[in-house]
């Protein structure tokens, strides 16, 4: 029997049904990997000056509860991708409905502004801050969340270390949303995209062959 069959066998068995340990085990690094964003966050580059004023602003509340919503979707995702015979489910698109509500919001940020305001909805001198602090704010709750994978013996490593990514970079997208004072949805569509977009390639690089049987 070839290894590929095997696995497919024993992902089929009911022993390959997730232990609720592992459900826990789960929360809990999910819990850890925000929490160190944060304190890592706020040592290394400090609250938004303005972060009181900001706590009055929809526009704040948007971004945080657009990242909070796909990174916990994701993490959903990443779960159930651990797992022998389990797929991504409906959840695996509905997280999807994020970016296409920031790209509505966009369009309509775009459409309300003046023609020379527009570019400013995708500027800030903190750019290269956002690209780089995101996936490095990412790295706690990525470790965390391969650890508790690991033990799950995914099917298919690659896919599972690809959902890590998008969840543990979301979760610092949501860290590093107290620190930039951009809340423009094209903002964070784009650099945080690319930013989380980076963090799916590192962890998709260097963590496939630890989730391998």
């Amino acid at each position: 029997m070839k290894t590929e069959e095997l696995i497919a066998l024993l992902a089929r068995q009911p022993a390959a049904l997730p232990r609720p340990h592992l459900r826990r085990d789960w929360a809990l690094a999910s819990l850890a990997g925000l929490a160190t964003a944060l304190a890592l966050m706020l040592v290394a580059l400090g609250a938004r000056g303005d972060l009181a004023a900001a706590l009055g602003s929809p526009m704040f509340w948007q971004k945080l509860a657009a990242i909070s919503a796909f990174a916990a979707l994701s993490g959903v995702v990443a779960f159930r991708y651990g797992l022998p015979g389990r797929e991504g489910g409906r959840t695996a698109a509905l997280r999807w409905a994020v970016p296409a509500w920031l790209a509505l919001g966009m369009v309509l940020v775009l459409v309300g502004a003046p023609a020379e305001q527009r570019f400013a909805q995708f500027s800030s001198p903190t750019i290269l801050a956002c690209l780089t602090s995101i996936p490095v704010l990412s790295i706690p709750a990525a470790l965390a969340m391969l650890l508790v994978l690991r033990r799950a013996a995914p099917v298919e490593p690659a896919r599972a270390a690809r959902a890590i990514g998008w969840a543990a970079g979301g979760i610092g997208a949501f860290a590093y949303a107290f620190h930039c004072q951009s809340d423009a949805p094209g903002y964070l569509l784009l650099w945080y995209g690319l930013a989380m977009g980076l963090t799916v390639l590192i962890v998709q690089a260097t963590a496939t062959r630890w989730l391998r049987w």
